[in-house]
């Protein structure tokens, strides 16, 4: 082995030297990491790093990316290997809650299950997409609805909703590609929907069949807005799959008495049930999610909602998953 001497990353055990582009999926902090062996990198959920050297077992070394270019110097991050070991290491012997105390150096994404049920990604291996659409944007989590709205109602001309398709027959005053695209044959959009990727998600209300087509989201990509989603977590991976990657943000609530907070309308009971269901989409598709928020009030969440959606639609560049391993 040789040995890697650095003024400002310490000592490394390293052979040879491998490189790669990956999406922390977990906030890391080293200056409440009393194990590492030299000048840390901070990062958060969401933070793409460029890993320079990732050649040794239990620290890489990285450089942390803003859009396509560096935005700091180089410091050492904990291997995959050594985060997923550890974290299993504790999931084994604490229940986990999902609640971290401010000395964790590190705050993983993972909630109540055991260390068997859950699948602990760290890092998501990326690469460098060039983009000539406007993303869309998909919100998950309390707050939702209320967010979609506000952002359309204050910034109508970037945000925009996506015409679906129905088999419900047409009412008075309803126009065709306004309202909806109205579907004459319920056999051949069933079978769009269960055979071709025509359509990013699809239901049935009151026996009749609703869908958003990818068609529909490129149409207002093409008008330069951004396509507001009202989805589930499972669309993220089908528009990924159609060449559209979404930015796709989790609103995290902190408590069940936050969410109370938020609404007052709801009873004690809706808001224990709306926490659960954040828990389980958080479980889910964290890995699907571009960034992950929490704030106290939803004035702060809907600020910050806005400061990343401008953040990760300021560049023509996306880093997007990639299937190589690490």
């Amino acid at each position: 082995m040789n040995n890697y001497n650095g003024s400002n990353v310490g000592n490394l055990q390293t052979t040879q030297k491998k490189s790669c582009f990956v999406r922390a999926l977990f906030e890391y902090d080293p200056s409440k990491d009393s194990g590492i062996p030299g000048r840390g990198l901070a990062f958060k959920f969401g933070d793409i790093l460029h890993v320079t050297n990732a050649s040794d077992d239990e620290w890489w070394q990285a450089r942390k990316l803003k859009g396509d270019t560096v935005d700091q110097g180089i410091g050492i991050i904990p291997s995959k290997r050594r985060i997923e070991r550890k974290e299993r290491a504790r999931m084994r012997t604490v229940k986990f809650q999902g609640n971290y105390t401010e000395s964790a150096a590190v705050s993983l994404h993972f909630i109540p299950f055991t260390p068997e049920e859950v699948n602990i990604i760290s890092y998501e291996p990326v690469f460098k997409q060039e983009l000539k659409y406007t993303r869309p944007v998909i919100i998950l989590g309390p707050l939702k609805d209320r967010i979609c709205d506000d952002l359309i109602a204050e910034h109508s001309d970037i945000f925009e909703t996506c015409v679906p398709h129905t088999t419900r027959p047409r009412k008075d005053g309803e126009v065709d590609g306004r309202d909806y695209h109205f579907v004459k044959s319920r056999e051949q959009m069933q079978r769009d929907i269960n055979t071709s990727m025509m359509f990013v998600e699809a239901g049935e209300y009151n026996g009749n069949l609703y869908g958003t087509s990818v068609q529909a989201v490129k149409e207002v990509a093409m008008r330069n807005k951004h396509c507001l989603l009202d989805v589930s977590g499972n669309a993220i991976k089908r528009l990924q799959q159609a060449n559209l990657h979404p930015i796709s943000i989790f609103i995290k609530p902190r408590t069940i008495d936050l969410i109370f907070e938020w609404n007052k309308k709801i009873t004690p009971e809706q808001a224990r049930n709306a926490f659960d269901r954040a828990v389980r989409q958080e479980h889910e598709f964290y890995q699907l999610f571009t960034a992950i928020i929490t704030g106290d009030t939803p004035e702060e969440i809907f600020t910050k909602v806005k400061e990343v959606i401008a953040s990760q639609s300021a560049s023509s560049v996306a880093w997007v998953p990639s299937n190589e391993k690490i």
